[in-house]
């Protein structure tokens, strides 16, 4: 047992208060559970701010990292929008480039195939597009990928619009030459467009049309996209197929032919290259030739073939 003396500082009174043992003992136990309690608290605060700070130093480290990043990646980004910038220019350039070379830049144009057909043939192939190509409009703007694309779109359909018509202009050889073994008929211009001595007759005539050596049964082609008018016999010209084409104004004519190709009738649709006969000596022939005149439906009269076919050179013999 312990007593506990309590007295007032004027020493006037005195409190005795008896305290056993176990009192003293929960007593003790309180007072150090509350300094353990006040020293966990300041220990957990401790450890909280510490905690805090290391996330916040954390998190700041991690933010810095990902700036950094994002400013690589931006970098990146600007570079390559550089670089397709700078290919962007480079396609307007060679679009430009062609425009120029196919007279078209800035207003559309008048394009002469080329100044070895002579002036009648050059007066009718000069050709313009259908869809001229408007000024450019976006020369003061940025480029970007849309006002690339309608520049190009542009030039692409005026460059289908261009080859359309071409096709329409007999400018080829109309014999198929190429065999499938890959050897090459021969060939010679037997009889040239204007006057001359009817090999037949003997008499002094015009000749409308250029006479084309080669072996019989060789393949006829169309010289332009358009229309059969004609299938048949034609007097002295034996087997013909008259071709007509709108777009350049011109008839074609191919006659002594050996025979038709299969299904071939009036009216019908065809397309530059496509078989239409084979060479023969049908009417008034010496020899298995293709007569092939081409007519100014316009004018009215027939113009020479030779000044038509590009790039194909004649043969000496068979």
């Amino acid at each position: 047992m312990y007593t506990l003396i309590i007295m007032s500082t004027d020493k006037n009174s005195v409190r005795q208060h008896a305290i056993g043992r176990g009192h003293l003992l929960l007593l003790s136990c309180v007072i150090l559970g509350l300094l353990f309690a006040v020293i966990g608290g300041f220990s957990y605060g401790l450890s909280e701010k510490r905690q805090r700070i290391s996330t916040e130093n954390e998190l700041q480290t991690r933010m810095e990292k990902e700036i950094e990043q994002l400013t690589q990646a931006k970098h990146q980004v600007e570079s390559e929008l550089a670089a397709v910038n700078e290919e962007m220019n480079d396609i307007r350039q060679i679009a430009k480039k062609i425009q120029e070379a196919l007279g078209i830049l800035g207003q559309g144009g008048d394009l002469n195939i080329t100044e070895s057909l002579g002036e009648s043939a050059s007066q009718q192939m000069d050709i313009s597009a259908s869809t001229d190509t408007p000024p450019d409009t976006h020369e003061q703007q940025e480029l970007t990928p849309s006002i690339l694309k309608e520049e190009l779109q542009a030039l692409y359909s005026y460059i289908n619009a261009y080859q359309k018509q071409l096709l329409g202009y007999p400018l080829i050889l109309p014999v198929k030459l190429q065999q499938e073994n890959g050897e090459q008929y021969a060939f010679w211009y037997s009889s040239q467009f204007g006057w001359r001595n009817h090999p037949v007759t003997k008499n002094r005539e015009f000749h409308q049309g250029l006479d084309i050596k080669t072996r019989a049964g060789v393949p006829v082609i169309a010289a332009a996209d358009g229309t059969v008018v004609q299938v048949g016999k034609s007097g002295y010209l034996g087997n013909t197929i008259e071709i007509t084409h709108e777009v350049s104004g011109y008839k074609t004519l191919y006659a002594h032919l050996q025979g038709y190709a299969e299904g071939l009738k009036v009216n019908q649709e065809v397309v530059r290259g496509q078989i239409i006969g084979y060479v023969g000596n049908t009417g008034r022939s010496t020899g298995a030739h293709l007569h092939y005149g081409i007519y100014d439906i316009e004018k009215e009269k027939w113009v020479n073939p030779s000044l038509f076919i590009f790039h194909q050179e004649p043969t000496l013999s068979p």
